[in-house]
């Protein structure tokens, strides 16, 4: 994979770029560079992956020759808190850039770290942080992006809840274009991002929004929770209104009410 090979519009992120064949997991091999000093931008790209992993400790199904597994170096001056919203500017960037190679897609952001289509998964980012004390020293952000998988290549597990850009047009997309136009815009999302914080991205975000007004279940503390969606706020929590009024969720995993009978109504109107 050549990303250098498609028009690429950035300064700096993705403009070191190494290519594997095969590793046990992108972000991994990506502490390792970030510990011994890499550049911010540094992408690392593989063809598969045997270890690939989400968030929880999940794995990340990574097969060769079909979809897009890499990590980016970010070195930001920011505080770590801000870290929280890094996953929906990735996510962002990955819902703008699929729109873009591909109009008909219709991505849409699930909080905190998923790109859906037509109801399925296409994509996962797991971003991870490692301080220096009180401050970042640097942060990696993992994107996994079904491409051209077809859906008798899934594993009979995730035929329902899975889907990719060659599933949902019919036909095959360059995976360096995906990655070059993913990249084109995460550059400059991810600079206001360091300059204003989340709250210049928040009502871009929120046009892309899965969750707006659904009903919500979920565990806080261990604790089940269940409100409607009201949108993401400008620090990038979740607001959720329940019977106590607007909270903010700051993570977690939010399930749809209904999803399933909401998707089989939808196929069949």
């Amino acid at each position: 994979m050549d990303v250098q090979s498609v028009p690429m519009t950035t300064k700096r992120i993705g403009r070191a770029f190494r290519f594997l064949k095969e590793t046990g997991s992108t972000n991994r091999d990506m502490d390792a560079a970030g510990a011994a000093g890499a550049p911010e931008g540094l992408l690392i790209a593989a063809d598969a992956q045997t270890a690939g992993c989400g968030r929880m400790t999940r794995g990340w199904f990574s097969p060769p020759g079909v979809n897009l597994y890499f990590s980016l170096l970010l070195r930001p001056d920011v505080a770590p808190y801000c870290a929280v919203s890094l996953p929906l500017v990735i996510g962002l960037a990955v819902a703008e850039g699929l729109a873009e190679c591909e109009p008909s897609l219709q991505p849409q952001i699930k909080w905190p770290n998923d790109i859906y289509v037509n109801g399925k998964k296409i994509c996962g980012i797991l971003c991870e942080m490692q301080l220096a004390g009180d401050a970042i020293n640097y942060l990696i952000a993992g994107v996994g992006v079904n491409v051209n998988i077809l859906a008798a290549q899934l594993p009979p597990e995730l035929r329902a809840s899975a889907t990719s850009v060659a599933i949902e047009i019919g036909q095959s997309a360059s995976r360096e274009t995906v990655l070059a136009s993913i990249l084109n815009r995460f550059e400059p999302l991810y600079d206001q991002w360091r300059a204003f914080g989340f709250t210049a991205l928040v009502q871009q975000v929120n046009l892309f929004d899965m969750l707006r007004d659904m009903p919500i279940r979920m565990e806080l503390s261990g604790t089940p929770i269940e409100g409607t969606a009201c949108g993401i706020r400008r620090d990038g929590a979740l607001l959720l209104r329940t019977t106590d009024g607007l909270m903010p969720v700051y993570s977690g995993e939010a399930h749809i009410v209904g999803y399933g009978q909401r998707l089989r109504h939808t196929a069949q109107s």
